[in-house]
């Protein structure tokens, strides 16, 4: 373990502010990150165990003047001008000294994440900053305001002009009356452009400090993601869920962004939040790291942060939380999945039926695709299988339009743009290949098989199946030859969390899962048009998935509630939808609150059951919007599905990438197999098949949280796992 590790093992996370005692020791902590992390020069620093302000340097430099007195207690200074690499900090107060190791990293440079992707698109210019200054895409900082005006419309605010007399007003979660005038800081932050906003007048005075808090800001603080699912190589053009034609208040769910502005709570992202621009959860959190920086530098720690956002926007989230605990208190996923290879792997088995289907000769039903998909319908899988596929395993076609222009009128070698090639730093090269390890595998899946021994399909069709189905090449291709992944790599998806076991980070905090209900056909009217010819890819499923890991992992869920709502499409504040999330915000703030304050001796997940509200249980909104908490009910009118892996045998956790084998075993098929049938099952399968009792191949614990990535699969944790 190198000098940085040891020095961060020893140190604490992000953390709130403590009240000062005289009886107390000489103490010193970084506010704004771990120390080890500090980024962009500067530092916020509280001093406690003091009642006279401090005497402070850096090196040789007196920064004591930067320190005030904190209402709290002890004193608060944003120390700024510090070198790159390892500062050293010295606090005085009589004859007590403390000395603190401040280690400063670029900005715009890498922290946790591993050698920066090349090539890399800046794209400056869409999110209103000035074209970039260099390579990092740095760009001056903006602020700007915005107003709601009493008809609900969103314009531009200029301090300097005369004050618009149609500036509506709002009292916040803390019951303070407030004009809606948002403040909005832009600029670029690891590559990535950010916004941070909170309500403030300018009239009323400066915005908050570390020190003083103003009217605005309720203290707590809602960190945004965004969905969809590509490869990177490019800034990207959305910050988060926040929209920018809604003064970054609006979003997928504009009567849910607009209501967090309303009760006072602030607001941030970067476009390396969203999925849509790379589908690297470590890069997102050390994007939101930073940000979260210079979030806390500015206006101090808030009382809690809580992540938001739906789809790859719920990925983050879970994976965020469990890997790099600290940076999030609390997680609100919307059509929520545990993590992106969750996601993939049946959409992999989709691109496969749909090949298969389209080129057998053996006759099958609607119905019979149906029951082999695992779907409602199996339409999910032309629907969604392809496209995805396309996305994120095909390396001719999965790169996203702004990088393949500048490989296209620019001197740069189009890159692979496939999920585990995006994620390099993580996987390692494969020797032989040259590309990075690949981890898909579907060696010994026996395909339909609880469709064959529930009497859905024919043996005939079961074999010819599975004789056919085949893989993907290295290109993403479908070929005759099945998957097979490669062990290291199936060994890192298990021992870095890609696979998300959500017995670390995950475990100590407050999880609301909400989504509209998608998976198909619903006992409750009317049903959308897409049901059954267009199924969405938010199946339910996934949400049972995540709840059967937490069990696993920590014997309890106690932490983690459903929610499910028939999904309308309209997100208007009498939707189901809407009502079931507004319905939550409150008791998800009264349950971070409580935690947040509880300063007992009580295990994290005493404090969650503790402070959890009896409002949240598992539940459901119909149509009519009445809440109903009999969750067998809720299940009976939104019935969830499965995968084509989970119809093979695979259990409901979804966690084994690659199965271990066993040979046939004739008492495996419901119906006795003629010999012949029994040779051709042999023939499809001559290294065996799976066997789904045993853990997956490459099976390990996860090595650790916050985990440090040098490239090549090099990899370092400060925290240990469970």
């Amino acid at each position: 373990m190198n000098g940085r590790m040891r020095l961060a093992a020893s140190l604490i996370a992000i953390c709130g502010a403590f009240a000062a005692n005289p009886g107390w020791a000489l103490d010193a902590q970084v506010l704004s990150s771990r120390p080890n992390m500090v980024t962009g020069g500067d530092a916020l620093i509280k001093v406690t165990g003091v009642t006279a302000a401090p005497n402070v340097t850096v090196g040789t430099r007196d920064v004591s003047g930067a320190f005030a007195a904190d209402p709290k207690g002890g004193f608060v200074g944003l120390v700024a001008g510090l070198a790159n690499g390892n500062n050293e900090l010295v606090v005085k107060a009589g004859a007590e000294q403390k000395t603190l190791t401040l280690v400063n990293h670029p900005i715009n440079g890498t922290l946790f994440a591993g050698p920066q992707q090349q090539p890399y698109v800046c794209e400056n210019e869409f999110h209103g900053l000035a074209k970039a200054a260099d390579a990092n895409c740095t760009a001056p900082t903006v602020v700007e305001y915005q107003y709601r005006n009493t008809k609900g419309a969103w314009a531009k605010f200029d301090p300097a002009a005369p004050r618009p007399a149609d500036i509506g007003m709002t009292t916040t979660s803390e019951g303070n009356t407030v004009p809606l005038i948002v403040r909005l800081e832009k600029g670029v932050i690891n590559r990535a452009a950010y916004v941070i906003g909170l309500l403030h007048d300018p009239a009323a005075g400066p915005p908050p400090s570390p020190t003083r808090r103003t009217p605005g800001w309720n203290g707590r603080l809602v960190y945004s993601y965004a969905g969809g699912l590509l490869a990177g190589y490019h800034m990207g053009t959305v910050i988060g869920a926040m929209d920018a034609a809604k003064a970054y208040v609006g979003g997928v769910q504009n009567q849910f962004h607009e209501t967090l502005i309303e009760q006072g709570y602030a607001q941030a992202a970067s476009s390396l939040n969203a999925f849509r621009t790379t589908t690297n959860d470590v890069v997102s959190a050390e994007s939101m790291a930073k940000v979260k920086e210079r979030f806390i530098e500015q206006y101090g720690a808030p009382l809690y942060t809580v992540g938001t956002g739906g789809s790859g926007g719920s990925m983050q989230q879970h994976l965020i939380a469990n890997n790099y605990p600290g940076l999030l208190d609390g997680i609100f996923p919307r059509i929520s999945y545990p993590d992106a290879m969750t996601f993939f792997w049946p959409l992999y088995d989709c691109d496969l039926l749909v090949t298969y289907f389209k080129e057998t000769k053996q006759p099958w039903s609607e119905m019979q695709k149906d029951l082999v998909s695992g779907k409602k319908s199996y339409h999910y899988c032309p629907s969604n299988g392809v496209s995805y596929t396309n996305q994120n395993l095909r390396v001719d076609v999965a790169c996203d339009p702004a990088v393949k222009d500048a490989v296209t009128f620019g001197d740069i070698k189009q890159p692979r743009c496939t999920y585990q090639d995006n994620l390099v730093n993580i996987f390692g090269t494969d020797s032989r290949t040259g590309f990075a390890r690949n981890p898909w595998d579907n060696i010994g899946v026996q395909y339909g098989l609880s469709a064959l021994n529930e009497g859905g399909i024919s043996i005939e069709q079961f074999i010819d199946l599975n004789a056919k189905i085949g893989g993907h090449d290295v290109n993403g291709r479908p070929v005759p030859q099945r998957s097979k992944g490669d062990p290291e790599a199936l060994r890192i998806v298990y021992a870095t969390g890609r696979i998300n076991d959500a017995g670390a980070g995950l475990a100590e905090i407050p999880i609301i899962d909400m989504r509209g209900y998608t998976d198909g056909s619903c006992s409750v009217a009317p049903c959308p048009p897409r049901a059954y010819t267009a199924v969405d890819i938010h199946d339910g499923y996934h949400s049972e998935t995540m709840r059967a890991r937490l069990l696993a992992a920590n014997g309890t869920a106690d932490n983690h509630v459903m929610m499910i709502a028939f999904e309308t499409g309209d997100r208007g504040p009498d939707a189901p939808l809407s009502k079931m999330t507004m319905a939550a915000l409150g008791p998800m703030d009264k349950w971070l609150t409580g935690i947040a304050n509880d300063t007992s001796s009580r295990t994290k997940i005493e404090k969650i059951r503790a402070h959890r509200p009896a409002e949240l249980v598992d539940g459901c909104y119909t149509n009519a919007t009445a809440k109903i908490t009999d969750w067998k009910r809720c299940q009976q009118l939104f019935p969830y599905f499965s995968n084509a892996r989970m119809v093979a045998g695979a259990p409901r956790m979804d966690d084994v990438f690659k199965c271990q084998l066993k040979a046939i075993d004739p008492k495996d098929y419901a119906k006795p197999l003629t010999a012949d049938q029994l040779a051709a099952v042999k023939a499809a399968f001559p290294e065996g098949v799976c066997d789904w009792s045993k853990p997956g191949v490459g099976r390990t614990k996860l090595g650790g949280t916050w985990a440090f990535y040098s490239g090549n699969a090099r990899v370092e944790f400060l925290g240990a796992a469970k």
